[in-house]
């Protein structure tokens, strides 16, 4: 008997059923009508406790008849499914997502069969690269195998009502050249790459300060497009056993070890924890007023370039910091400046050298950055300006040094540093002449002779720009092979050049030249009545040029 003739059995079993049900309906309508006659000749005379009783009667017969009727329908359902689909594969059965439903097992055979006759096997590629593996160019050969009737099998020993699974994977029993396959992978753009489609290694996430919004931030990591071969050739084969005609490795979900990975996501812990502690060091700005509203200042730029991130704990780059003093102290420091002065004749004279000037302590200053760099700050406060880099959120992160010099100046010139002495109050030297003016007021309103250090070694007056730094009444003057008490002692140097009477000097033969051959151990000495003057004229940290 063949499947036209037994559905046609089945149609004509089934018309019975159809009819039963119809009659029931009828004979259950009769007898309702009947019923209710009987109760409306009944409900003139009886009590309305009674009337409930039989509507509560009436209520429960409806759905006792209702339960009945649904009941034949699901057989009537049942039977009809049970029947028709029982050599045939069940409502919305796909294989390998081709739909046999309700085909014999040998249709959806053929169904197969036809369906991967001329098998092509398309992959989808990250950065929308793909390939098309055409089954001859690997001599693919598609058998569905004998497992496939098991699995018809399998399907057909629960009711078709309630199927337990009705979308299959199965693995059919092809065939194809291996070595083929690898040979055309390795040799596909998705492998060795073109300039169609270039390979792209991924990188990393990573923490990176931004110069443009003065924070660190994250940068995603780049997931590329570079895939591992062992695992690409695992996932193709895998496809060509099930026929698939389209094999999408973008799917990190199916395929989560074909494509390389970054070392690490931009969600790693460890990564947030850079980002975190490398935003809480950097972020504050340390400033020294320096006056006139000129301020330096370190900024989060400078010191991201100073802190490295590494195993949980930020590190300085010492010399780095000590380097930025240095050009900090440096371009402040004036001593040691070539300056041009104003002559007793009215020439122009450049000054070079000497300890005269500007200059910031460095030592001090250097433990002042360092200080401010490691200050703990409010991490409140830092990530209130990350989100919102105001000037009042900037404020907060300021940390203010006062400015330690190491030597000051008669005043400050930023835009011409060397111009920081009292150009109408100072004193001149000239060694060539043997000869001390005190200017005041930009005039010479005294002058005297002077016999300055003997021009050889270690006895020679330094020349440059100096300062008085004092003034003692009595001062024993000390060297190798003398000390002498003077009187009206003023410091010129540190090390000991100063003016001071000179009562053994000839003053009545004075000549300009005498200095050559009795000249002092450095110092300028005069005559005991101008040492006098020179002492009561000078001004502590007056300025002194020598040349």
């Amino acid at each position: 008997m063949n499947t036209q003739q037994t559905n046609e059995q089945n149609s004509q079993n089934l018309k019975p059923i159809h009819g039963f049900q119809s009659i029931a309906a009828s004979q259950i309508t009769s007898n309702i009508h009947a019923e209710q006659d009987i109760q409306n000749e009944q409900n003139a005379n009886t009590s309305p406790n009674t009337k409930g009783r039989k509507r509560k009667r009436k209520l429960l017969l409806a759905l006792g008849l209702t339960l009945t009727a649904a009941f034949l329908i699901i057989s009537a359902v049942l039977i009809y499914k049970t029947v028709y689909y029982a050599d045939r594969w069940y409502q919305n059965t796909t294989i390998n997502g081709i739909n046999i439903s309700g085909q014999t097992l040998e249709e959806s055979k053929e169904t197969l069969m036809k369906t991967h006759s001329n098998y092509l096997l398309t992959i989808k590629a990250r950065k929308g690269g793909g390939l098309t593996i055409d089954g001859n160019s690997i001599d693919y050969q598609f058998d569905i195998g004998d497992g496939f009737d098991n699995l018809y099998m399998e399907q057909h020993a629960v009711s078709p009502l309630f199927p337990s699974k009705n979308k299959y994977i199965f693995t059919y029993d092809v065939s194809f050249d291996k070595s083929a396959l690898i040979a055309l992978l390795k040799e596909s753009d998705l492998i060795a790459g073109s300039k169609a489609y270039p390979i792209i290694k991924p990188k990393a996430a990573t923490v990176a300060y931004s110069e443009e919004i003065q924070q660190y931030i994250c940068v995603e990591e780049e997931i590329g497009n570079q895939i591992i071969l062992e695992h690409f050739i695992n996932a193709v084969e895998e496809s060509l056993k099930k026929a698939d005609a389209l094999l999408d490795i973008t799917d990190e979900t199916l395929y989560p070890e074909i494509y390389k990975a970054p070392a690490f996501s931009s969600d790693d812990k460890e990564l947030q924890t850079a980002l975190t502690l490398s935003n809480q060091a950097t972020l504050r700005f340390i400033t020294w007023n320096m006056g006139e509203g000129v301020k330096e200042q370190i900024t989060p730029t400078e010191i991201s370039q100073w802190i490295t991130y590494k195993n949980g704990q930020i590190k300085y780059d010492n010399e780095a910091i000590s380097d930025w003093v240095e050009a900090f102290c440096l371009k402040y420091k004036t001593v040691g400046k070539t300056r041009t002065i104003k002559a007793h004749n009215g020439k122009k004279v450049k000054i070079k050298g000497g300890d005269y000037g500007w200059q910031l302590n460095y030592a001090k200053t250097l433990k002042q950055a360092k200080n401010a760099l490691k200050k703990n700050i409010d991490n409140s406060l830092v990530e209130a300006y990350i989100n919102e880099p105001t000037a009042e959120n900037k404020k907060a992160l300021t940390i203010k040094n006062k400015v330690i010099y190491a030597n000051t100046a008669y005043k400050m010139n930023f835009k011409n540093p060397v111009n920081d002495w009292d150009s109408k109050n100072y004193i001149e030297i000239s060694i060539k002449k043997q000869k001390v003016y005190v200017f005041r007021k930009g005039k010479v309103i005294f002058s005297c002779r002077c016999i300055t250090g003997r021009p050889v070694a270690d006895r020679k007056t330094p020349t440059g720009a100096y300062y008085i730094k004092e003034h003692r009444r009595e001062y024993t003057l000390t060297g190798a092979d003398y000390s002498t008490p003077v009187k009206n002692w003023v410091r010129i140097t540190w090390s000991g050049t100063g003016f001071h009477p000179a009562t053994w000097q000839p003053w009545s033969v004075w000549t300009k030249d005498m200095y050559k051959t009795r000249g002092s151990h450095g110092c300028i000495n005069l005559a005991p009545e101008d040492a006098a003057r020179i002492y009561k004229l000078t001004s502590y940290r007056e300025a002194v040029f020598i040349y």
